[in-house]
């Protein structure tokens, strides 16, 4: 008897080490589900991070992207501006030469030919983008004109421009030199 006691005992042993076993087990796999599940949460907050730094980061390069081609049409549409800019004086002084009063006959010979070389020196500068900006009788505009004498004048309408001083030029859509004018009050 004392043998089929021990051996009860042993079963009823075994069968407490089975179900503190299996209960251990089935804590271990709780713990490695909801240890995996929060893994997994995590992983997919990484993720979900990645990706919004990455839209950001490509968001940043298209733009970057748009304002570089924008800075480079521009420089390419603008490039001549600073030769222009120091070209104007020149054009001034050949349309000075131009309008002499009463030349004699040899004077009136050279100033055809000056004539000539003037009116190319316009064409080219035409042809890469510049424009001689229209004064005399049209509204003061301040983008365009720039007023440094007024005068009242029954022929011309209030804010209008009397007298043009020196030509202004426009290349392509941007000023490089305001007209100098003389507007009616």
């Amino acid at each position: 008897m004392a043998k089929e006691k021990e051996t009860e005992k042993e079963e009823v042993t075994e069968e407490v080490v089975d179900e503190q076993t299996n209960e251990n087990e089935e804590k271990k796999d709780e713990n490695t589900t909801e240890s995996l599940e929060k893994q997994m949460k995590k992983l997919e907050e990484e993720v979900n991070t990645w990706k919004t730094d990455y839209y950001k980061v490509f968001a940043d390069m298209e733009n970057l992207k748009r304002r570089l081609e924008k800075e480079h049409q521009n420089s390419l549409k603008f490039m001549m501006q600073s030769f222009i800019e120091e070209l104007l004086p020149v054009v001034d002084n050949f349309e000075r030469s131009l309008n002499v009063q009463n030349p004699s006959e040899e004077v009136q010979t050279f100033l055809k030919g000056y004539q000539m070389i003037f009116d190319q020196l316009m064409n080219i500068l035409k042809k890469n983008g510049v424009e001689v900006i229209e004064a005399q009788g049209k509204e003061f505009d301040p983008n365009l004109h720039q007023a440094v004498m007024t005068t009242q004048d029954e022929n011309f309408d209030h804010n209008v421009v009397v007298e043009e001083l020196q030509k202004g030029y426009k290349l392509k859509d941007r000023v490089i030199r305001a007209s100098l004018v003389k507007v009616n009050e």
